[in-house]
């Protein structure tokens, strides 16, 4: 039991007819609750840090049918920011734009905002993604949102399907598991205009699909390279550093 709890059932002893006082206490409880399920701040260099966890995350885009995911390994000492870098390489996008973390719901979540362009002066409530990292992911079926470009608003759902991943040292430090179908072309106007483009090309006799094809003739939309994924990873966030080999001692026999 923690200290709000059991301050919540001292009241609740005192004044147990109380309804309006049992329904403030439980808002209260199920607040401090939430706080729990948050991002918290990146510890600062020389303090005590918390023991590395590995993540096993689903992505998902919203809206898109066949659906288009991803199932990925990170780690919890990772920010938000870093995270948004794993997605982009996992995912296909191309960081050229803006994009959103939602911690907590969509209706009164906490908004974690990140440019790959500098400075965000708009946005004054949101919280920057560098300063918080993962290690609040501690529950299986966690979820959170993220949004990509602003204008498109490609929307993702994040889930944990395990928050203590069994990582062996020969693994890198991220790497993408599984996944199905294309990333949407950039800037192809969301999820309805990338409905009416994978409509357009694959009918020859839609008015548009000419059009579509001389400007992106070369796209699959069921196309997925593990591979090539992971390679991408290893190129920006490196190999499993090599595990120091321990010698035993033998004593001499005199």
């Amino acid at each position: 039991m923690t200290y709000y709890d059991s301050i919540a059932v001292l009241l609740l002893m005192t004044n147990s007819r109380d309804s309006s006082l049992a329904r403030i206490i439980s808002k209260i409880q199920k607040s401090f609750a939430r706080a729990q399920d948050m991002p918290r701040p990146v510890r600062k260099k020389g303090s005590k840090t918390a023991e590395r966890r590995y993540l096993q995350l689903k992505i998902s885009l919203r809206d898109i049918s066949p659906p288009i995911w991803r199932r990925f390994v990170v780690p919890t000492d990772f920010t938000l920011a870093e995270l948004h870098d794993c997605i982009q390489i996992v995912m296909g996008w191309e960081n050229s734009h803006m994009y959103e973390f939602i911690v907590g719901g969509r209706r009164d979540g906490r908004s974690y905002v990140g440019t790959p362009f500098g400075d965000l002066d708009d946005f004054d409530d949101a919280e920057d993604p560098a300063d918080f990292d993962l290690d609040f992911l501690t529950k299986k079926g966690m979820k959170l949102s993220y949004i990509y470009d602003m204008g498109d608003s490609w929307d993702h759902t994040i889930v944990v399907e395990n928050a203590d991943y069994d990582h062996h040292g020969d693994e890198p430090p991220v790497f993408v598991l599984a996944g199905k179908r294309n990333c949407p072309p950039e800037d192809c106007g969301g999820s309805w205009g990338y409905t009416e483009l994978i409509e357009a090309l694959a009918d020859k006799k839609h008015p548009q699909h000419r059009e579509m094809k001389e400007w992106i003739s070369e796209y699959d939309p069921e196309e997925f390279d593990l591979e090539e994924c992971n390679a991408e990873l290893i190129r920006l966030f490196g190999l499993p550093k090599p595990q120091k080999k321990t010698v035993k001692k033998t004593k001499e026999k005199k």
